[in-house]
Parts: structure tokens; C-alpha cells; sequence
């Protein structure tokens, strides 16, 4: 083996397979030459001080650093491993020691690429508000390892005027902190939110009446029949209603997804996860009705071609300007599906399966409203007694 020089490495051409050539000095560096050809790696390979297991730590690409830089980084490797260092480990705590000693908005960037963008799709966009309006304003210049259970609490004080926002923004800090637990940016339980309670919160439900559901049904269709750019967004709307499915399951609807034959629609991607749902004789004829757009994949296309409709805010706030319908979401649609099923006499599992909950646990929070069909039953049950 020949000491290695930038004339040996250069005059190392592929072979079938990727191949080490070896240093005569030093033991255990060496370059490793891909079968391609394209990529020459020196590498520094010994036997950890700590396991006894083999270990190799890659220094650089021949090219992008030179022999010289290359060898003296192997001698300070093979001087820190004779004096029973593992540089790997060593290696492993300078960057937990960076990790700590990030600032929270380099962080939250990391959080959001990773995990929020990932997992909370629909929710995404509010989530970025709350941060950008409040944390980041509050903890961005702060270092993680400075951020203490104290510190959330201020930062709640600070927001005690507007309590569902204070709330929104620790639920958003509680999971970025978890994260940054998971992905060793603090030590284990080092989540300054631990313990620390959020303000009570008296969740209000809205569900339509039957009297507000004739009402909106009408409004809809006089939106469709005097504005015909409302063709999409009164339909969205509507699906909304008769299958209680997420606004965003619904805007990103593709007609490859839509059996109509069959009685359902695939989501491949929704907040829990793949789902099937079932589509009731309205939820079909509306779609029957429907013609797709030529060049457009989606059932409710927008102004770009392509492209699914990007929001259904603002046909949603004259809908309910013409209905007369006051503090009601368009979320609240899902709910009010619920309780026109529950009332019924549909069971709160079933419900559960046609909302897409994940498990009925959710779906609890319904559950008032199917007492009241029980209270029916029971009454019609106890005239069998004397």
C-alpha cells in the first residue's frame, strides 16, 4: 500500500465494486473510491476506547479537501482514539451542545419543515399565524436551553386577554417542545410546558337548527342561481354538509376518488390518516350533477388550472349574511351533520365512522345528543309496564 498522495488518489480509476486504498503511516485512514468513479471519500476507520466495536468517521472528499488537511485530521483522530476518546461520541455531544444552544425561531423553522408542514396540513396555516403573531415575537431570540417552565408561564399572562389564542399558542408550544425532546434539541424531560395549565376554555358547540338548515339550503341555491362563479364553493359547501367531512378533505377531492356506483369516495389523505366514506342518495346526486373540468383533476376546481379552490371564506360569509345565520363556522357544518344523524337515532359509533374519528373517544363530545334520543327510547320502552 503507498502513502497517500493527491498523485495516488487521482491515478485511483472505479473498479466493479467501491474499494478502499490505505495510508502506509497512518492506520486506518484511507480513501474510499465509488464504482462510479465520480466519488473519492477519505475515511478514518478504528476500534472504539468505549464498545471494542469497529467504528469509521468520514473526514471529507478528496477534491473538496486536500491530502494534507485529510492526513492531519486522521493523526488527531488516531491521537484522541490512542488516548481512549471515540470520536464519534465525541462527536455526538458537540452537536447536542449546538442543538441547545439554538436559538427558538432557527428551531421552529426546523419544527414546522419537519412536522408541521407534514402532519397538520389543513391546520398548518393557522398554526404559522399564531407563531408569527405571538411566539415568535415572544421566545425567537431566546435559546431553547434558556426557556423555562416560568417563561410560558409569562407568556400566557401576557395573552390572558384573549384566552383561545393563549391556549392555541401553548398547544403549539407544548408539541414543538416534544419534538424538540424527540429530536435531542433539549434532554429528556427538559419540555419547559410540563406541568404548566392552560386557561379553562368554555367550548362552545354550534349546531344547526332545522329551521337555519331550510334557511342556508335556500341562500345556497339563490347563491349558485344569481352568482355563477359560486358554482364550486356552493357545492363545497354543501358536500360539506351531507358527508361532515374536513373542508379540506373535500377541497382536495379528485374525481378518481369519487365511486358513485359504489356509494363512497376514497381520501388517501386525510388527519387521521387513509379513509373510506360512505356517500348518502344527496351526497350522490350532488355530485351527479357536477361536470368536471377538462384539464382539472379536482371536483371543485379553482381560478388556477390545476389546482384544486384554494379558499371558500368569502362565498361562505354571504351565504350566511343571506341566511340570517349569525356565529356559525364552517366547521360547525361537521358538528351539525352529527346531530341531524344522532337525532335520528343513528349510534355515536357509527357517527364516529362517517366523521373519519380516529377512535369514538372523539366523538364523545356528541354524546348529550344521542341522550336525548335514549331519554325517548326509554320513555317508549316503560309503556310496557303496568
Amino acid at each position: 500500500m503507498p502513502k497517500l498522495t493527491k498523485a495516488v488518489i487521482d491515478c485511483c480509476f472505479p473498479k466493479e465494486k467501491h474499494y478502499f486504498v490505505w495510508d502506509t503511516e497512518i492506520k486506518g485512514f484511507g480513501c474510499q473510491i465509488l464504482k462510479s468513479g465520480t466519488k473519492k471519500t477519505y475515511v478514518f476507520y478504528y476500534h472504539s476506547p468505549l464498545t471494542r466495536k469497529k467504528a469509521y468517521i468520514k473526514i471529507g472528499c478528496h477534491g473538496n479537501i486536500t491530502v494534507d488537511f485529510a492526513r492531519n485530521r486522521a493523526k488527531n483522530l488516531s491521537a484522541a482514539v490512542a488516548s481512549g476518546i471515540d470520536p464519534r461520541e465525541e462527536k455526538k455531544e458537540k452537536i447536542i451542545e449546538e442543538k441547545l444552544s439554538t436559538l427558538f425561531c432557527d428551531f421552529f423553522e426546523v419544527f414546522k419543515t419537519k412536522y408541521i408542514t407534514v402532519e397538520y396540513k389543513d391546520k398548518g396555516r393557522s398554526n404559522m399565524n399564531f407563531a408569527k403573531l405571538h411566539i415568535l415575537p415572544y421566545f425567537g431570540q431566546k435559546k431553547l436551553e434558556e426557556i423555562s417552565a416560568k417563561d410560558i408561564r409569562q407568556f400566557l399572562d401576557s395573552l390572558s386577554h384573549i384566552t383561545t389564542t393563549a391556549n392555541r399558542c401553548f398547544a403549539l408550544l407544548s408539541m414543538a417542545f416534544r419534538k424538540a425532546e424527540d429530536w435531542e434539541y433539549l434532554p429528556p424531560k427538559g419540555n419547559p410546558c410540563t406541568g404548566v395549565r392552560k386557561y379553562k376554555e368554555n367550548k362552545k358547540q354550534r349546531f344547526l337548527s332545522h329551521l337555519e338548515l331550510k334557511k342556508l339550503e335556500e341562500a345556497l341555491s339563490l347563491q349558485k342561481e344569481q352568482q355563477k362563479t359560486s358554482y364550486c364553493t356552493v357545492n363545497a359547501i354543501l358536500l360539506i354538509l351531507y358527508t361532515g367531512c374536513r373542508k379540506r378533505e373535500i377541497l382536495d377531492l379528485k374525481w378518481e376518488n369519487v365511486h358513485l356506483n359504489d356509494c363512497y369516495m376514497h381520501l388517501a389523505d386525510t388527519k387521521t390518516g387513509e379513509t373510506a366514506r360512505p356517500l348518502n342518495q344527496k351526497a350522490i346526486d350532488l355530485l351527479s350533477s357536477m361536470v368536471p373540468k377538462e384539464g382539472n383533476p379536482y371536483v371543485f376546481y379553482g381560478k388556477v388550472p390545476g389546482k384544486p379552490l384554494a379558499e371558500i371564506k368569502t362565498a361562505w360569509g354571504k351565504v350566511l349574511k343571506r341566511a340570517g345565520i349569525n356565529d356559525f363556522c364552517i366547521h360547525d357544518l361537521r358538528h351539525s351533520f352529527a346531530s341531524f344523524y344522532l337525532s335520528q337515532g343513528v349510534d355515536l359509533y357509527t357517527v364516529s365512522k362517517l366523521l373519519g374519528h380516529k377512535n369514538i373517544a372523539t366523538t364523545t363530545r356528541y354524546a348529550h345528543l344521542e341522550l336525548e334520543q335514549l331519554k325517548k327510547a326509554t320513555n317508549k320502552g316503560a309503556a310496557v309496564f303496568g
